[in-house]
């Protein structure tokens, strides 16, 4: 059986941006959600797909990475841990994403920008389907 993964980060992003505008955390409001950095934004969540460890039938492993900047401080930090918590619950949809596991971090990331900065990484599995 041959099995075609679709794009995990378009999956994840489009989902995680519409969580967070659905959000009332102050936080989260007018956060941006990307695959790159988006200049002059204050606030901005990129994921990045990095490498997994293989495909088992229609299951995928991989490895999101995860930076979430914002202006202030304590709302960099509360959206990385909001952000956390949505990808531990409400992205495991099985629609690609069967299980998420934060594996690495939260922790703050020094920088030389205006922008405070946190970085953790997520082990997701994904399903597949088969190629017909």
């Amino acid at each position: 059986m041959t099995v075609i993964f679709s794009s995990l980060t378009g999956a994840v992003i489009p989902k995680l941006d519409a969580m967070l505008k659905a959000r009332p955390e102050s936080y989260a409001s007018g956060v941006t959600v990307a695959d790159a950095v988006v200049a002059k934004k204050k606030r901005i969540v990129t994921v990045v797909q990095g490498p997994g460890s293989g495909s088992y039938n229609t299951l995928d492993d991989s490895m999101l990475r995860v930076n979430v900047r914002a202006d202030d401080e304590y709302d960099a930090e509360d959206l990385t841990l909001l952000v956390r918590a949505l990808f531990e619950g409400p992205l495991v949809d099985g629609d690609p994403i069967t299980y998420s596991t934060v594996n690495a971090g939260p922790v703050p990331v020094p920088n030389d920008t205006d922008l405070f900065q946190w970085y953790f990484v997520v082990d997701v599995g994904r399903r597949g389907r088969e190629l017909v």
